[in-house]
């Protein structure tokens, strides 16, 4: 019985399952250089066919993917951006904010300064007055300040009606490319992410089409068509 077990154990059949390996990259721009390297072998060598697919159609396929991609990387990159000119915007509101409070303080004196937050849309947040954190909220609020501004009489203040006015028209500006932005970024990683599906399925089956082609030199036949590993 010993025996038996040992021999088991040396033929690699302890019950362990063996570990997976890929045979393409994971990340999207290393696949794509594979994609449009295999894509362009193909061309270059008919002999290497699948019935389902041509080489010319799937090159264009490769060439629509590496667009889309690209496409979906510079829409991305402007994120930060977007994110970065709310940030400022939110500080530069907080700032104002406090000094409106004390306008609303000398005009309407401290005490009552409070019952008059909202037509301002001032709401208290954590024990402080401020402008709604949330942004849409915010944006909502940035209107109800310049009519109040304006019907109160702060309109010549150093944070008066021409600040509040440029303020609400930047803050909706960029709250809608940041959302905007969202939107087509997701659009755009679902599309990329069928493509590459696609891509994956022919790409897999070309390399099956190779080893079976060349079985003594698929190996290096496989590095000159662009899969410059073995495993991945």
């Amino acid at each position: 019985m010993n025996e038996e077990k040992n021999a088991a154990n040396n033929d690699g059949e302890s019950g362990k399952q063996p570990k997976k390996v890929g045979t393409l990259p994971k990340a999207d721009v290393d696949f794509m250089d594979v994609s449009t390297n295999v894509a362009a072998s193909w061309v270059a060598n008919p002999q290497i066919t699948l019935l389902w697919k041509k080489s010319d159609v799937f090159k264009m396929e490769v060439d629509s993917y590496c667009a889309e991609l690209g496409s979906r990387i510079q829409t991305g990159s402007k994120r930060p951006g977007f994110a970065h000119s709310l940030v400022g915007l939110d500080k530069q509101v907080n700032i104002a904010v406090k000094e409106v409070r004390v306008y609303i303080a000398k005009k309407f004196k401290t005490s009552n300064a409070p019952a008059q937050y909202p037509r301002y849309g001032i709401v208290k947040q954590n024990d402080a007055y401020v402008l709604p954190v949330d942004r849409n909220q915010r944006k909502a609020a940035l209107t109800l300040m310049v009519q109040a501004i304006a019907a109160d009489g702060f309109g010549d203040e150093e944070y008066g009606l021409n600040f509040w006015k440029e303020m609400e028209a930047a803050y909706k500006v960029a709250v809608a490319e940041s959302g905007g932005t969202a939107g087509t970024v997701s659009e755009k990683v679902a599309t990329k992410n069928v493509q590459k599906r696609g891509i994956r399925k022919v790409l897999v089956n070309l390399r099956k089409a190779i080893e079976a082609n060349y079985p003594d030199t698929y190996r290096e036949v496989l590095r000159k068509w662009g899969w410059q590993k073995e495993t991945y």
